[in-house]
């Protein structure tokens, strides 16, 4: 008996990891990698991209007009019925939440989970992922010899 005892307030043994990350996360954390290395400041953490978006910021910030098909209830997850809390449909929302905080110049990433109403099948699903980009130079255009160097 004395040989099976086992003290419980000890820390348990280190967890060796058994397989491998799933594909789509391993793609998405290179994805992030790639543009953390030319630079791009990743925005995703919780307060700067939040999954549960206003419709400020993920359609009228944007421009898109009230009877875009984009807003439709079969196509958008809305959280209230006066439909201003939302499941974000793209991350563009993330660009602008920090558009609205900081001043060019800026390169940023946000990678995310995004949300719509789409009938589940082989090809389908209401949630995916999705990675934007914004480079914003203060009173320059970014031009895509700008990226001139950067190596992938």
């Amino acid at each position: 008996m004395e040989e099976e005892w086992v003290d419980v307030t000890q820390p348990g043994l280190l967890f060796n990891e058994v397989g491998y990350r799933h594909p789509l996360i391993a793609t998405l954390d290179r994805t992030v990698s790639i543009f953390s290395g030319l630079g791009y400041d990743i925005i995703d953490d919780p307060v700067q991209s939040p999954e549960i978006e206003t419709d400020w910021f993920n359609f009228e910030a944007l421009n898109t007009p009230p009877d875009h098909p984009a807003r439709d209830m079969q196509d958008t997850y809305y959280l209230t019925e006066d439909k201003k809390n939302l499941l974000r449909t793209h991350t563009s929302a993330v660009q602008i939440r920090y558009m609205t905080n900081n001043k060019p110049p800026f390169k940023i990433c946000a990678p995310g989970r995004v949300y719509r109403r789409d009938a589940v099948d082989a090809t389908h699903t209401a949630l995916f992922h999705q990675v934007s980009l914004r480079w914003r130079q203060a009173f320059s255009r970014v031009r895509i010899s700008s990226a001139r160097g950067c190596r992938i």
